[in-house]
């Protein structure tokens, strides 16, 4: 298994980041249903706060008041790998669909 860093975050528009790794892979994330939920992503309803989001040290981790032990809200490398790569595989399953129907 393949263990991937954060290289950069930047907040798009709210509530949407691009996230790109270590190696190049990079994907947009819309954190709608995690702001919605729960009060630990409350203060990301602010948008100016969102705009601070970032990479953490060694790029193990990326989000939002990281240097504040107990109340930071992160995301690690490994399930938000997993979310974007699933992403891109429905983008490009929907892409085919779309074609193949168009050519029958």
């Amino acid at each position: 298994m393949t263990l991937h860093r954060f290289a950069s975050v930047e907040a798009l528009s709210y509530p949407v980041i691009r996230v790109t790794f270590d190696d190049g892979v990079s994907g947009t994330l819309d954190l709608s249903d995690e702001i919605a939920t729960g009060p630990i992503f409350a203060p990301l309803k602010d948008r100016d706060f969102f705009k601070t989001v970032a990479v953490g040290e060694y790029g193990h981790t990326f989000g939002w008041r990281l240097d504040e032990l107990g109340h930071e809200i992160d995301f690690c490398p490994t399930a938000t790998r997993i979310r974007v790569e699933t992403q891109m595989v429905e983008e490009m399953a929907a892409r085919f669909r779309a074609r193949r129907t168009a050519a029958e």
